[in-house]
């Protein structure tokens, strides 16, 4: 039986690299060149036009910070293996793909799949990055963020101290991966990526 041929520089991901650590990005791209792949110098080079698809790998702060939203490239976001929050705060600013780190042998395969359009994360964070677990009061308060109530007129609404409101929205927001109400909201109600309102409770 013939052997499956090897793939071909062009149908290997062309790959952009914004990480700030010189000797982290000095090991992704020399993980990469083992795999076949092109790190290309630039976001715009000759090189990337014989490429089907250019894959970005980033730190995730760099995608959080919103340095790589709007741009057509997938984006693998490279997160600390002990940080769940840093994982799904990535996929929430539009990550394709995680990868950990201190575990770059699983950075190729990782670029690779998400250059033909998958999702792809370690399967360690796969319950962490799941519909966070709400209590019914943090629900209900999220609801209320999200149709703009601040933190005084939701106390007054649920007949609760606005210190309370602020540690339920500090521990939701801490679940969700998010920092700021504006964060929550978004991740709640974005279509293609978001938590979705089922996830609130407008009820006492």
């Amino acid at each position: 039986m013939r052997a499956p041929d090897a793939p071909s520089e062009q149908t290997l991901p062309a790959v952009r690299i914004r990480i700030r650590d010189p000797s982290l990005r000095a090991n992704v791209v020399q993980r990469l060149a083992q795999a076949g792949m092109l790190t290309l110098a630039s976001d715009r080079t000759r090189s990337e036009g014989r490429h089907r698809r250019t894959v970005l790998v980033c730190d995730s702060s760099h995608l959080t910070r919103g340095g790589a939203r709007g741009n057509s490239s997938l984006t693998v976001a490279l997160v600390a293996a002990t940080d769940d929050d840093e994982a799904r705060r990535a996929l929430a600013a539009g990550a394709a793909g995680i990868a950990f780190a201190d575990e770059l042998e699983a950075l190729a395969p990782t670029v690779a799949a998400v250059a033909t359009g998958q999702l792809t994360i370690p399967s360690s964070l796969r319950t962490a990055i799941a519909k966070p677990a709400l209590t019914t009061r943090e629900k209900q308060i999220l609801a209320l963020v999200v149709l703009g109530l601040s933190n005084r007129e939701i106390a007054d609404q649920l007949v609760v101290a606005e210190s309370t409101v602020k540690s339920h929205l500090f521990s939701a927001f801490r679940r969700m991966g998010v920092r700021t109400r504006k964060e929550a909201t978004a991740l709640i109600l974005d279509d293609k990526q978001g938590l979705g309102s089922g996830i609130l409770a407008i009820t006492r």
